[in-house]
């Protein structure tokens, strides 16, 4: 009877964990990175600013922050990260964030194992009494699981700066997009920045598709 009872719970257990969903936390964070661009392959990282994209976030802390995290990560690939009012070569524009999210629902089945049954009757001197119980497979359950989706998003232009009798002269854009059930930007803005640069700068009008290990903490 235990062996019975310990089959069973083991095969529904692993019945659940083998049925995964969009909405349960994953380890590996993935998004689709586009670029554009007209850097030659002998390009040498030189000096670059880092500029918000709007000028809402002259001021903002939040974009400090995630300007700080690109700053080294950037450097990393051998730009030298300097005061925009230093007269860099290069302007970095950086812009992120998400929407407000998309309601989903998604559904999924898992097989239904249970007592279906005893082996039979018997008697004694009490009279008649049920036999051992039968298990097996007795269908599958429904589940319905409601979540809400975000698009995350970072946005790069790389230019030179104007000069007298020339306007910005754009050498590079990029667009990263993320797709999960994590809204803070916290979290996984310094993962979305580490995978944009992992290829830098990727083939011309090319789209990639990056994968990124993380913890699965929002």
């Amino acid at each position: 009877m235990k062996l019975i009872y310990i089959l069973y719970s083991l095969f529904a257990i692993l019945s659940l964990s083998g049925c995964q969903h969009l909405s349960e936390k994953n380890p590996t964070l993935k998004a689709e990175l586009t670029v554009f661009h007209e850097i030659p392959s002998d390009f040498k990282p030189s000096t670059i600013a880092i500029v918000p994209w709007h000028q809402s976030q002259k001021n903002s802390l939040e974009f400090k922050n995630y300007a700080a995290i690109l700053k080294d990560r950037i450097e990393k690939l051998g730009f030298i990260v300097i005061d925009h009012q230093k007269k860099p070569e290069l302007l970095l524009f950086f812009d992120y964030g998400d929407d407000n999210g998309k309601e989903m629902t998604e559904t999924y089945t898992v097989p239904d194992f249970g007592m279906i049954g005893y082996t039979g009757y018997s008697m004694n001197s009490w009279g008649m009494y049920t036999g051992l119980p039968m298990y097996g497979y007795r269908g599958y359950q429904t589940h319905v699981n409601k979540y809400t989706l975000y698009t995350r998003h970072i946005y790069i232009d790389i230019a030179k700066p104007k000069s007298k009798d020339k306007e910005l002269d754009k050498i590079y854009e990029g667009s990263l997009r993320s797709k999960g059930t994590c809204s803070k930007l916290t979290v996984t803005i310094p993962y979305l920045i580490d995978m944009y640069f992992n290829n830098f700068p990727g083939k011309n009008s090319e789209t990639q598709s990056l994968e990124k290990s993380w913890n699965g903490v929002c």
